[in-house]
């Protein structure tokens, strides 16, 4: 829960009602089942935050975003395995970041499910590249929590499919958090079940 209190937040009633949902974000991001008071410095860090999801919004769609690939070795063979992608973002002016530095910003708005649904489409792309070129390497991709909760998630898996048609189902490997897969299980094991029928194959990370 949020609360903002009148008259000492001395604003207008649909202000004092942003202040109040400000509150109650912040309370869930602070680990839900607890509330929390506005106060000014938080309406700062709001539009602060809300600057840089524009930003980070705005990266995305002027193609700012990388994939890089992290090979995994066959330490007996010295033979590469698989790939992992990493997302990294190249800013123009603070250089190249990693997950760390902007994912956070994005995790609680739709628009982490944007950017999974780029992942995993340039993930695609880059497979199907491999595949021509006789490398059939199993790619990992990443798969956050909004991202696998959305009810579009699967439909947005077929399409990239349907776009990539030169990268084998077989060759793609998904990597859902333990904690995310506990939250909803039957959703989780249904999507589970989809993308294995398909020939995608699924891994529990952080177990």
């Amino acid at each position: 829960m949020g609360a903002t209190i009148f008259p000492f937040d001395s604003s207008d009633t649909d202000t004092l009602l942003r202040h109040a949902d400000q509150a109650m974000y912040q309370a869930k991001q602070s680990g839900r089942n607890r509330f929390h008071l506005f106060n000014a410095s938080m309406d700062l860090q709001a539009h602060e935050h809300h600057l840089q999801l524009l930003r980070l919004q705005q990266a995305l769609a002027q193609d700012e975003l990388l994939l890089f690939y992290q090979p995994k070795i066959n330490l007996k063979t010295n033979k590469i395995i698989g790939m992992e992608a990493l997302l990294r973002w190249q800013h123009p002016e603070r250089g190249l970041l990693g997950p760390h530095d902007f994912l956070h910003l994005a995790e609680d708005s739709n628009l982490i499910v944007e950017m999974g649904n780029w992942v995993l489409d340039e993930a695609l792309r880059q497979i199907s590249a491999w595949h021509a070129a006789g490398h059939d390497w199993i790619v990992s991709v990443n798969i956050a929590a909004r991202q696998l909760q959305s009810h579009e998630f699967f439909a947005n898996i077929k399409s990239n499919m349907a776009r990539n048609p030169g990268a084998p189902a077989n060759l793609l490997e998904l990597e859902i958090l333990e904690s995310t897969a506990l939250e909803d299980l039957e959703h989780v094991r249904s999507i589970i079940v989809a993308c294995q029928d398909l020939g995608i194959s699924i891994s529990l990370d952080d177990f």
